[in-house]
């Protein structure tokens, strides 16, 4: 992405051009950093463009990066943000999510869509901001390809500003998106099914083609269509002491979009995913042994070790 490519006009609207990957939603402003380390180490990774909610710890994050300037220029915050606050308690490792004043609905308005060629949507939600459909049709006309967290439509806001899983699934949301992503929590209220292997095969009876079932520390669970359904086992790295699991969906999603549309090979897409997003929840403020060296062998250890499940 060429930097000058994003303009802030007077009505603070937003012209994007020329863009190879778009994140909107919230909070993937940590895809924003990693993504700015990524493309230096490897060519093939340019630094998404992220209109994002944020949090007040990746707001701390952002200010003490040493390329901070650089990297606040593919960040556009959305000036009237919800307020939210990520906790993890000290023994169980367990998130939990305070929400105040939730976002409203994303407003495509917000933006002169204008691109040479069609980008790559990855979109996250907080809350329900992205619950109608026709925001879908609309991405669906400008993006070649849309991956898709639906986590905030599973959230229902309790007077405290503490979170409640509901049951989602729409079928008009689901027709306009290529990578479903949802944790195995998630993934019992879409009520599918009882299985994750059932859940799997239904979500990819639908247009969509990838589906990354997210399991914490036992793996992920893959499944594509291309063009017969297969589900894959895929191990988490172990080894590594965990520092904070906050930002590390955003991260796994982007990275494995990235790394899929460039090679066209899923298996090796989502070891390399794992291996990076292994590396980011064990950091503290992005510091350390982000290597191509490092990231190379995670990825390799990964792939040796996916195996199909049978169906």
């Amino acid at each position: 992405m060429v930097l000058d490519n994003v303009i802030h006009d007077h009505q603070d609207t937003h012209l994007i051009k020329d863009q190879n990957s778009l994140s909107i939603g919230g909070p993937p402003s940590f895809v924003g950093i990693l993504g700015f380390i990524l493309s230096k180490i490897f060519p093939w990774i340019t630094p998404p463009l992220i209109y994002a909610y944020t949090c007040p710890k990746a707001i701390s994050l952002l200010k003490e990066f040493s390329d901070y300037n650089l990297i606040s220029r593919y960040l556009m915050i959305q000036s009237t943000c919800p307020y939210f606050r990520l906790q993890y308690s000290s023994d169980k490792n367990e998130r939990t999510l305070l929400l105040k004043n939730p976002p409203k609905r994303f407003n495509l308005a917000d933006f002169n869509w204008e691109f040479v060629n069609p980008p790559v949507a990855i979109v996250g939600s907080v809350y329900h901001e992205f619950s109608n459909h026709k925001i879908f049709t609309s991405l669906r006309n400008l993006c070649s390809y849309i991956a898709f967290d639906p986590q905030g439509c599973f959230r229902q806001v309790t007077t405290e500003g503490n979170i409640k899983f509901r049951n989602w699934w729409d079928t008009k949301i689901i027709k306009n998106v290529n990578c479903l992503k949802v944790s195995e929590t998630e993934a019992k209220f879409l009520k599918l099914g009882t299985h994750f292997v059932e859940i799997i095969t239904k979500i990819l009876e639908t247009p969509v083609t990838s589906v990354l079932l997210t399991r914490g520390n036992n793996g992920t669970i893959l499944g594509v269509r291309n063009p017969d359904i297969h589900i894959y086992d895929i191990p988490a790295y172990s080894g590594g002491t965990i520092v904070d699991k906050t930002g590390a969906g955003d991260i796994f999603l982007f990275t494995f979009v990235i790394h899929f549309l460039t090679f066209n090979n899923e298996l090796d897409a989502v070891a390399f995913a794992t291996s990076v997003t292994s590396l980011f929840i064990e950091q503290k403020r992005f510091r350390g042994r982000f290597t191509k060296d490092i990231i190379g062998l995670r990825q390799e250890k990964i792939r040796s070790k996916i195996i199909e499940f049978l169906r």
